[in-house]
């Protein structure tokens, strides 16, 4: 990318946001309508969505319920619709390979309704172990028409009294993953992603890891539930890195946080491909050659940033970026890796 490099180094500012929570999966089914199986848009995914042999337990429908794309509706009953989410930098959240090391947190949201004329008795989202089974079921409990959430093998559910399940509802969950038992909050239609105020539902559930989500609704013979915006994410536990606006012709704003105020901040980036390659900070998700920007330094708030112009050299790039936070002794903490296609 060193076409990029000369236009980046005079550019250095420093644009207005910041992140605390690290982006784990995201999926607003920006597709065109029909089949869901074998669709693979989305963010944070392993792979493809799996929607029965035939493809179409789950179908893409207008209109959305979020700002993007379409939502998904159950086609079939009990028809299930699966997505393995992608855990290959997620080491430090990780117990065994699976989300839900003690002591971590995580956030899912969605938004969910139970369609017009719909006959099922349940739906919603659960939390896999793939090949395993279903963790948690998120959503509306079997014969309930509520909504809140039910421990597999649990011999109750929690619901919030008086929801309704036909209505369109933002579902926010937090999952306290803690020695023992975990800890599951739900919110119904919170005016935040990340809610602070009590929620409501507040439940002790057994200890539980999980690696897949799972869009299902069933017992009837009408059309099903329908999901979209689902988001799960994390508090940021390492430098978080984004790239918005990356389009030619366009300023790209370029983002560091989660750092030491004062730190020292170093962006690499390929052309070449997503590694991984071993460097003196750890395995990188870059391809040699990899270049560097010249380094940052992190503002009081813990954020390096910075602005370029795109040009239109780099139409139909692809570029592999991930960055460093230097700590001193020839140690770094690596932050997320990016995938940036340049339109």
């Amino acid at each position: 990318m060193k076409i990029l490099l000369p236009l980046l180094l005079p550019l250095l500012s420093s644009p207005a946001f910041s992140q605390t929570y690290e982006p784990i999966a995201d999926e607003s089914f920006d597709y065109a309508a029909g089949p869901l199986g074998g669709l693979n848009g989305g963010f944070g995914w392993e792979n493809e969505w799996w929607s029965g042999s035939s493809l179409s337990d789950g179908f893409v429908v207008g209109s959305s319920y979020d700002p993007i794309g379409q939502r998904m509706e159950v086609g079939v009953d009990h028809g299930g619709s699966y997505r393995l989410i992608d855990r290959s930098s997620l080491g430090p959240i990780l117990d065994g390979g699976q989300l839900g090391a003690d002591n971590t947190t995580i956030w899912i949201g969605f938004m969910m309704k139970k369609e017009t004329m719909c006959d099922h008795l349940y739906g919603g989202l659960s939390l896999n172990w793939q090949w395993v089974g279903e963790q948690v079921f998120l959503g509306s409990p079997w014969g309930t028409n509520e909504v809140g959430f039910a421990r597999t093998g649990a011999p109750t559910h929690d619901v919030v009294p008086g929801s309704d399940d036909a209505l369109l509802n933002t579902m926010v969950y937090r999952i306290d993953f803690l020695p023992g038992d975990e800890r599951v909050q739900f919110w119904l239609n919170p005016p935040t992603d990340h809610p602070t105020t009590a929620a409501d539902l507040d439940v002790m559930v057994a200890d539980f890891r999980f690696n897949e989500i799972r869009l299902q609704s069933g017992d009837g013979t009408a059309p099903g539930f329908s999901f979209d915006g689902i988001a799960i994410d994390t508090p940021a536990f390492r430098p978080i890195y984004i790239v918005n606006n990356a389009i030619v012709g366009s300023v790209a704003d370029f983002e560091v946080s989660n750092v030491s105020p004062g730190s020292s901040v170093i962006i690499g980036y390929s052309l070449t491909g997503p590694g991984p390659t071993t460097t003196m900070f750890g395995d990188v998700d870059m391809t040699p050659p990899i270049s560097q920007l010249p380094t940052l330094v992190a503002n009081t708030s813990g954020i390096a940033s910075f602005s370029a112009p795109v040009p239109p050299s780099l139409a139909g790039a692809t570029v592999y970026t991930q960055s460093v936070e230097i700590l001193g002794g020839g140690l770094g903490n690596l932050s997320n890796s990016l995938v940036v296609n340049i339109p």
